[in-house]
């Protein structure tokens, strides 16, 4: 590539958007889960005593806080694996506008 010159592999840049999707699916899995292992018993694990007081104040609290953070990181993962791919196909745009402007062909919408 020469100077002032800018190229992207519009195929790559697709491809490593639907590889940051799977990534997404993977921690949705990984939530799925987590989620069904602490939901499981509901809010009652250790009883009434000072076991259940222990998992309130030192488990459940970590437990959520897990579960917020996987479910924000497959959102987030899976937005921007999205725009990754948009991203890809914005440049095929662009490859196809300007090869069809080169070659003196009406520019399609």
């Amino acid at each position: 590539m020469a100077d002032g010159e800018f190229s992207v592999d519009i195929d790559s840049l697709e491809r490593g958007g639907v590889n940051i999707r799977r990534l997404a699916e993977i921690a949705g899995n990984i939530f799925a889960d987590l989620d069904h292992v602490t939901g499981k018993y509901g809010r009652n694990l250790g009883g009434n005593g000072d076991v259940g007081e222990s998992f309130a104040k030192n488990y459940w609290p970590g437990a959520d806080a897990s579960l917020q953070f996987l479910s924000d990181l497959k959102d987030l993962v899976d937005t921007h694996g999205g725009k990754t791919i948009d991203l890809g196909h914005f440049f095929d745009d662009v490859d196809v506008t300007t090869t069809d402007q080169a070659n003196g062909t009406p520019h399609r919408h």
